[in-house]
């Protein structure tokens, strides 16, 4: 059975994401307060903390299709974000400790289930962002999401598996 944290972790992610793509000029800050109290609640500090190199994992896949145009940044970047949007890596960073507890149900699926989840949700997540405008987009729509289909139904499968890397079954059990 899933520990209580479960709730307020998926809470805590939602009020990241809804920072990020509706006040993106203060989601750093608004993030970074969310990452803080998910870590002062949290009984698994230190399971969510070995998650985090994951979140490079994701930051790299927006880079690059930052990079080759996929989709742009509608908020003008920071100086502190020269190379990339510090919110969009604090939100990785939130994203990732949910595999540990509101996406921990996720973690001994089967990869057909994790493929189609991650393909689906992740896909859903960024298109919702762009029609909030956090993000925009350049390409057709037609390339625009199979792009992101194709992104997420490779990423989301690695980082369930980095977590069955870095999380040994006895601390996956703790989780539950």
């Amino acid at each position: 059975m899933m520990k209580p944290f479960w709730f307020t972790n998926f809470l805590l992610f939602q009020a990241s994401w809804f920072s990020a793509a509706f006040y993106t000029q203060h989601a750093a800050w608004l993030i970074s307060g969310f990452l803080l109290v998910h870590f002062l609640l949290s009984q698994n500090k230190w399971a969510d903390l070995k998650l985090f190199p994951l979140a490079l994992f994701g930051a790299c896949l927006d880079k690059l299709h930052l990079f080759i145009g996929t989709f742009s940044n509608s908020v003008p970047f920071t100086p502190i974000d020269t190379f990339f949007p510090l919110w969009l890596i604090l939100l990785w960073l939130m994203f990732v400790v949910t595999l540990n507890h509101s996406l921990s149900w996720l973690i001994n699926k089967s990869l057909p289930i994790v493929i189609g989840f991650g393909a689906c949700g992740g896909t859903l997540s960024y298109w919702a962002g762009i029609q909030a405008g956090a993000l925009s987009y350049s390409w057709p729509i037609t390339l625009l999401i199979p792009t992101l289909i194709l992104s997420w139904g490779i990423l989301f499968p690695l980082l369930v598996f980095g977590v069955r890397y870095l999380s040994p079954i006895s601390d996956l059990k703790l989780l539950r």
